[in-house]
């Protein structure tokens, strides 16, 4: 392009040089159609090209990649294979998420359980329920338009409630057999915030496999006034203010959008 216009210069002052001697034998003054500075050709036939190239860009934008909604639906199966292996205790828990732009998701968890404490010198019930709601952030980068992998920080804020049942305990005796005690009914609500670590690969289409490690902050650690249960579904140990846990999950995802 730039010898084309380079060409087309030096044929015009040819031109105008032929033209001249052709009207009676004017021409230009000193030879100056030898001594035109190649240079400032390059010049101006630099500037022309570069400012046609600028504008071209500046009219050509990136399209954005099409929006690709997905919501995916989750089940806790370790929780379900511990239905299993303690008798005692049941629990399930759902997890539910909906892939929000800029690599987060919106997060909304629930579940119930319940567990039967029999002890010796302990015995009671304990029923509940839960709900968490929250963000994740994808901390890796998209490889292509269909990578749904991530690894992910979250937080969450989480709310329990439930109900125990009278607790019957003995209480050791030095001097003969022990007493009985009872602890009444007591029903109790708990809210807690949690540090979440997690991860979730698509092994097939639309179906995801991956874990969540969790620590959790219980807010009103006082809620309990009489006997607090060893199992709060959601939380974990009542009697604690701070607990660790962790889930592992089977997701399918739900997609629309995106042609």
């Amino acid at each position: 392009m730039k010898k084309h216009i380079a060409l087309l210069l030096l044929s015009v002052l040819s031109f105008s040089k032929m033209t001249a001697q052709s009207n009676g034998g004017v021409t230009l003054p000193g030879n100056e159609l030898n001594n035109i500075d190649s240079s400032k050709i390059g010049k101006v036939d630099s500037l022309i090209i570069n400012k046609t190239d600028s504008s071209t860009t500046a009219k050509k934008k990136e399209p954005k990649p099409p929006y690709v909604h997905q919501f995916r639906i989750g089940i806790d199966v370790a929780r379900l294979a511990t239905n299993f292996i303690y008798k005692d205790k049941k629990g399930y828990e759902m997890q539910f998420d909906y892939l929000l732009r800029s690599k987060n998701y919106a997060v909304f968890e629930a579940g119930f359980g319940k567990n039967a404490v029999d002890y010796t010198n302990l015995k009671y019930d304990n029923t509940g329920a839960f709900f968490k709601i929250g963000i994740d952030k994808n901390v890796i980068d998209i490889v292509n338009d269909h990578d749904y992998d991530i690894f992910f920080i979250g937080i969450r804020y989480g709310m329990g409630f439930g109900k125990r049942s009278d607790a019957t305990f003995l209480v050791p005796s030095y001097f003969g057999s022990p007493s009985e005690g009872t602890s009444p009914e007591e029903s109790y609500f708990i809210h807690w915030l949690e540090l979440n670590l997690g991860l979730r690969v698509e092994i097939f289409k639309q179906v995801f496999v991956g874990w969540n490690a969790r620590i959790k902050f219980l807010l009103n650690s006082g809620e309990f006034q009489q006997l607090a249960p060893s199992y709060v579904p959601g939380y974990g140990a009542g009697d604690k203010s701070t607990v660790a846990g962790g889930n592992f999950y089977i997701n399918y995802a739900i997609r629309w959008g995106g042609k």
